[in-house]
């Protein structure tokens, strides 16, 4: 780490003109109190910038003290930052002389739209131009930036007194940017950048630069959509290399807002199944509201790692204790097991009539010694081994009579606990931003919130969960993704690009060229054929239509299972034809088991993402399935194979065999590398089912969908 720390220091990011300037120019600076031009420049002072502010307006030979230049090539000094409040009018001619002075970046906080657009627009000029200057520019349509690390705020509006802190927040809404920032001082950033319209800069490279920064502890990220899906998945392992946790808040998940997002920011919302996929796979951890989000980054800002161990809570109210553990109870938060030692310690201890449990209820009654009755039973269930995270809830209110007295306790952890500990408030209004304050400056987070806390705890659990998994599968032999032979990808290739569609039985063909065991179907259009195929492929056997217009062949009674002899072959054959015309396939019967199903779809951005679920005729309503983007190793397939509802059928159940899953561990990666491969040529599969046997895992039906 330190080492990575070191090269970042000796190597300047791309970032540094634009986000830690050693000189800025405001460009369209103001006197007038109110406007974006005046505002910037009493921002940019307040928030302690130390750097170099050149003024910039024809119209005025002073403002503020400073001098103010007619232009930026006026200025005879270099610029690192171009501050740029003008209307769009002005915006392209302000951008071409930022180009040829070489000015190390540029903020705009205009929406960069004309009323008499051209062709291209201007947003697009914009952005051209910047591309080819490699010109880092935040907006537009943004709020700006604030750097605490070197006190340099760029925006118009001024975020409130608060410390420096170890969250790198990045959003692509200006009110997320201004709502944390200029509310609550528990909430300490190093960096909060406020996106906007991403004409040359990316949510990835803000991201990037976050991760540079010795002080960022947790990116706090709020997306609308990626614009740079490769940048974004490069930075994600970044982080995930470094160690750094990423908490999300994906906006457009539904049909209605994605709309939304797409027309409020340019953006093109992506299909959120394949941001779930992603998130996923580097332990994103997703939230879903902004209080959700800055409570789950105010946590983990704290670098308090999680051990091993469930949850321990103490609080001074039994009403509040219940009602907590309702809450626990819906989103799955277990309480730790304490142990005998940690029980004997809290008998002794405990008021006559309090119980030594875990959750604990510790009030006695008002006396000199109530707060050190919190102070033991707080350290005893602390210093359990099987407790992971510490509670302590109680009413943290600024005004609250015992509140010192408590408060005491709850920064006495630090002395003895490097475990995570959370004060909680169970009104989400409680006014204790005070008491919040104090409680940070010894690394104690306060939140406010039931079910907030609950869900950060949540979420910090996963997250250990999630670290625990990978490093327990990274310590497994190493499991290579199988390389499909050339020949055969270039031979699927030309089949699927020159064939008006695979049948079925061209489809389970592809699958087994790619090491997916299928039921061999052989295709016939009459009858005599049909009870020949029959005869070869050994009873019983299953019928099934083969007309290329039917996708869904069960939905049209397309399929006749378990025909034991020729008379059954040739009944259902005439009711089948009769009904959907004369092309059939004949398959073995596979013996009956555990039904499975793997899916692919391509997604626009991130390209092709497989499923695997419940197969059969309930996989849709049951909607239990697990998507990951391709191409993965055995032993991803089998974390997603392990997230099914359905995955204890595989381990055996009313007396019959366990399942081999391993085996269909090996396929669904086989799976994968058939996605990956063929992904430009095929827009959907569907492997449905697939029957899992102690021995074996068969796909029986496939359709394969080219592009």
């Amino acid at each position: 780490m330190n080492e990575i720390l070191q090269d970042s220091a000796q190597h300047p990011h791309k970032l540094d003109g634009l986000l830690k300037p050693k000189s800025i120019a405001l460009v369209g600076v103001s006197p007038r109190a109110g406007t974006v031009g005046h505002d910037m420049f009493q921002v940019l002072k307040d928030g302690g910038y130390e750097g170099d502010i050149y003024l910039v307006n024809p119209r005025y030979d002073h403002l503020n003290g400073y001098k103010c230049y007619d232009s930026l090539s006026d200025i005879p000094f270099s610029i690192d930052m171009a501050v740029l409040s003008v209307s769009s009018q002005r915006m392209e001619a302000l951008i071409d002389e930022a180009i040829r002075l070489k000015v190390a970046g540029v903020t705009i906080f205009d929406y960069c739209k004309l009323e008499q657009e051209t062709t291209p627009p201007l947003l697009e000029r914009l952005k051209e131009k910047a591309r080819i200057a490699n010109l880092p520019i935040c907006g537009g349509n943004c709020m700006g930036f604030y750097n605490f690390d070197n006190q340099t705020h760029v925006s118009f509006q001024s975020p409130s007194k608060r410390k420096a802190g170890h969250i790198s927040l990045i959003a692509h809404s200006g009110s997320i940017f201004v709502l944390p920032t200029g509310n609550d001082p528990r909430y300490r950033f190093n960096l909060v950048v406020s996106a906007g319209q991403e004409i040359s800069t990316t949510l990835d490279e803000y991201m990037d630069f976050a991760l540079e920064q010795e002080s960022t502890r947790v990116l706090a990220i709020f997306m609308e959509a990626i614009r740079n899906p490769q940048g974004f998945v490069n930075v994600l392992e970044k982080a995930k290399a470094k160690g750094i946790p990423v908490v999300v808040t994906k906006v457009g998940r539904t049909e209605v807002s994605a709309q939304l997002a797409a027309t409020h920011s340019g953006a093109i919302a992506g299909n959120n199944t394949a941001y779930e996929a992603l998130f996923k796979k580097y332990g994103v951890i997703c939230t879903h509201s902004l209080d959700d989000l800055m409570s789950t980054a105010q946590i983990l800002s704290q670098g308090n790692s999680v051990g091993a161990g469930a949850l321990g809570y103490i609080t001074d109210s039994g009403g509040l204790r219940e009602l907590f553990v309702d809450v626990a109870e819906e989103y799955d938060v277990n309480f730790a097991r304490i142990n005998q030692d940690t029980t004997q310690k809290l008998k002794q201890r405990l008021p006559l009539g309090l119980e030594a449990v875990n959750p604990l209820d510790a009030a006695g009654p008002f006396t000199d010694d109530y707060a050190e009755v919190f102070r033991d039973t707080v350290r005893y269930i602390m210093e359990d081994p099987n407790v992971a995270i510490g509670v302590f809830e109680f009413e943290a209110r600024d005004d609250f009579i015992y509140m010192p007295d408590l408060i005491e306790v709850a920064k006495d952890v630090r002395s003895y606990s490097n475990k995570p500990f959370i004060v909680i408030n169970t009104f989400s209004a409680a006014l204790n931003s005070a008491i919040a304050e104090d409680l940070m400056d010894h690394d104690i987070p306060l939140v406010n919130g039931v079910e907030n806390a609950v869900k950060v705890i949540k979420h910090l659990l996963t997250h250990r969960d999630n670290q625990f998994n990978q490093k327990s599968f990274s310590n497994q032999p190493s499991q290579q993704i199988q390389n499909t032979n050339p020949e055969i990808r270039a031979k699927w290739r030309k089949r699927i690009t020159t064939t008006e569609q695979l049948s079925e039985s061209g489809s389970l063909t592809l699958l087994n060229d790619y090491g997916i065991s299928v039921a061999t179907p052989i295709e016939t259009n009459n009858l005599a054929d049909t009870l020949a195929a029959a005869e070869k492929a050994g009873f019983p056997v299953v019928l099934k239509t083969a007309e290329p217009h039917i996708h869904h062949k069960s939905d049209v009674g397309g399929v006749i299972l378990n025909l034991e002899n020729s008379d059954e072959v040739f009944a259902a054959y005439e009711d089948l034809t009769f009904r959907l015309g004369a092309r059939v396939t004949i398959e073995p019967m596979v013996s009956a088991g555990p039904e499975l199903a793997f899916g692919m779809v391509n997604d626009p951005q991130f390209g092709p993402m497989v499923m695997v679920g419940s197969g059969g005729v309930y996989i849709e309503i049951l909607k239990d399935r697990c998507f990951s983007l391709a191409p993965f190793d055995p032993c991803e397939a089998l974390k997603m194979i392990d997230q099914l509802k359905t995955r204890p059928l595989l381990d055996g159940a009313r007396g019959s065999l366990a399942c081999d899953v391993n085996q269909v561990a090996q396929a669904l990666s086989n799976f994968s590398q058939l996605a990956a491969d063929l992904s430009d040529v095929i827009s959907e599969i569907d492997v449905n089912p697939l029957i899992i046997s102690p021995t074996s895992c068969t796909a029986v039906d496939a359709l394969v969908i080219k592009k």
